[in-house]
C-alpha cells in the first residue's frame, strides 16, 4: 500500500460548479427583472429588451434552472420577438394598442414565471410552490413545521 494513498493533497480544491449554484441564479434572475423594469419605464428599446431576455434565459439554462421554467421563458420570449419583428416589419416606431396589451400581458407572464425562481425573504417556498409540511431540524430529523397549516 502506498503511504501517500491516503495523505491530503496538496493541490486546490476544484471551484463549485456554476451549474445549479442558487446564488447565480438569483443573479440572473434579478438581471432578468432589471431588464423588465427598463423597458416597462422605457430605458430600453423593445429590440434590446428581446436581445437582453434571450441572452438571460441562456444563462439561466446553463445554470441549471428547472427545464419547464425555462422553457416557458422562452416561450414568452418568442412572443415579444414576435412583437420586434411586427414592428420593424412596418417600420414602425410604436407599438400598436393591442401590440402594448400583449406585451404588458407577456411582461406579467414573465414576472410570475420568475418569481418562482427567485423567492422573496417573506416567501422562501417561493411563489407558486407550496410550503414543505415538514422542516429539518439541526439534528437532520424531520419536525412538522409550525408555519404549515
Amino acid at each position: 500500500m502506498n503511504a501517500y494513498a491516503s495523505a491530503p493533497s496538496l493541490l486546490p480544491a476544484p471551484a463549485p460548479s456554476a451549474a445549479g449554484s442558487p446564488a447565480l441564479v438569483r443573479f440572473t434572475v434579478t438581471g432578468l427583472l432589471a431588464t423588465i423594469d427598463a423597458h416597462r419605464t422605457g430605458r430600453l428599446s423593445l429590440a434590446r429588451f428581446c436581445w437582453e431576455l434571450s441572452t438571460r434565459i441562456d444563462q439561466l439554462a446553463t445554470l441549471g434552472a428547472p427545464a419547464r421554467v425555462v422553457t416557458r421563458l422562452r416561450w414568452l420570449h418568442r412572443s415579444v420577438e414576435r412583437l420586434t419583428t411586427e414592428l420593424a416589419a412596418v417600420g414602425g416606431h410604436e407599438l400598436s394598442r393591442h401590440q402594448r396589451d400583449s406585451l404588458a400581458a407577456t411582461v406579467a407572464a414573465l414576472r410570475a414565471v420568475l418569481a418562482t425562481l427567485n423567492p422573496g425573504p417573506l416567501d422562501p417556498g417561493g411563489a407558486g410552490r407550496p410550503a414543505s409540511p415538514v422542516m429539518a431540524t439541526r439534528s437532520g430529523l424531520a419536525a412538522p413545521s409550525r408555519l404549515a397549516a
